[in-house]
């Protein structure tokens, strides 16, 4: 039963992969940087109202259903953003795919979260599966030269998720029949300081990824550097998703989220700092204590310590401030400052930023309960 949330896990990470490259893809229609990082930034905008939406819907139904809409809608809709090579109608084809595809993860994870706690088997563990099939395409994308193909592979990816989710349980929301509306109240204050937290450092995360391969560029390198950093970086998550568990009852859940943050300010700095190109991409390997020990933390809290009846909203806003507005800022505010101070000098901004964020984090919030 649980290789089909293995490679559920799997699937729903390629479309990302896509999504973090296709910066480089803008990049060839002569946007920007301030409008690639408008573009880069559009599902994130989107997200804080589809997240809400579908998530809503998939709580008072077969989530199943919601989930293989999204994705066989979304492979269509993807396509508009390849046939317009204007800004304004890339922009409207990214706002109308971007309101399906940004709700895929939370709906497809809140079903593998569900039955990893009935099936007894290791949320961590499937999702590892993620990481490597994020990097597997991360890595084949790099060298993808043709912008057909590109978004082919898009494409696909959208379908195979909606032909595995035939194919695991029939999984029912927590709240089907009731009549509840979304809302921010009533979570823990602990909740809300993590979310800031995950705001300030995982901003600084999609503006590395997004403009890597454009950084690269700038510096004379192949962009396919970019993709074997991000590839890399994703398989260096695999570590420490295998041991999460263990990590977190080690650690604590404040503990590390302040090594976390604090790890990944010291990485974009030293991209910053670093110019030989096998140097920097060495240095993505501290993704093994970056973005994913935040994202596993604070998903996990909400997991295991947010009652059933209040979970689909906790889900909601935690991916509101993960994938919304952590890259709204990373990608707007990155992207006015790359193009007023230079792509590598806004990489040591947000290094600053996380490591600032970090200690405030560490003096602010008191040791909370695993």
């Amino acid at each position: 039963m649980r290789w089909r949330f293995y490679l559920l896990e799997f699937s729903i990470y390629i479309p990302m992969a896509f999504f973090i490259f296709i910066g480089s893809y803008f990049n060839q229609l002569h946007f920007s940087d301030f409008q690639n990082g408008l573009l880069g930034s559009i599902s994130a905008v989107i997200l804080l109202f589809s997240n809400p939406f579908w998530m809503n819907i998939a709580d008072k139904r077969v989530k199943n259903k919601v989930l293989i809409f999204l994705s066989f809608a979304s492979t269509v809709l993807i396509w508009g953003i390849f046939i317009f090579k204007t800004f304004w109608l890339v922009l409207f084809a990214s706002l109308a795919v971007g309101f399906l595809w940004t709700s895929i993860v939370p709906v497809a994870e809140s079903i593998s979260a569900k039955y990893s706690e009935e099936l007894g088997f290791s949320f961590g563990k499937a999702r590892m599966m993620g990481s490597i099939g994020f990097s597997a395409i991360m890595l084949m994308i790099g060298y993808v030269k043709n912008d057909f193909y590109f978004f082919t592979i898009g494409s696909l990816s959208f379908i195979i998720i909606g032909i595995i989710s035939f194919f695991i349980p029939q999984t029912k929301g927590y709240n089907v029949g009731k009549k509840l509306h979304f809302s921010f109240r009533g979570f823990p204050l602990a909740f809300y300081k993590m979310l800031i937290l995950d705001i300030l450092v995982l901003s600084s995360n999609m503006f590395g990824l997004y403009f890597l391969p454009i950084l690269m560029k700038s510096r004379g390198y192949p962009v396919s550097f970019a993709g074997i950093a991000i590839s890399l970086q994703a398989l260096i998550e695999i570590p420490f998703l295998f041991f999460a568990d263990r990590i977190l009852n080690f650690l604590g859940i404040k503990r590390t989220l302040v090594i976390a943050s604090f790890l990944f300010g010291i990485r974009w700095i030293l991209t910053w700092a670093l110019s030989n190109p096998l140097a920097v991409i060495s240095i993505q390997l501290l993704e093994f204590f970056n973005w994913i020990a935040v994202y596993y933390v604070i998903l996990q809290y909400v997991n295991l310590k947010i009652s059933p009846s209040r979970r689909s909203d906790a889900h909601a806003i935690f991916w509101m401030t993960t994938s919304g507005f952590s890259v709204i800022f990373g990608s707007i505010f990155g992207g006015w400052l790359a193009n007023t101070f230079g792509v590598s000098n806004a990489y040591l901004f947000f290094g600053i930023l996380a490591l600032s964020a970090s200690i405030v984090y560490w003096f602010t919030e008191k040791p909370l309960s695993d």
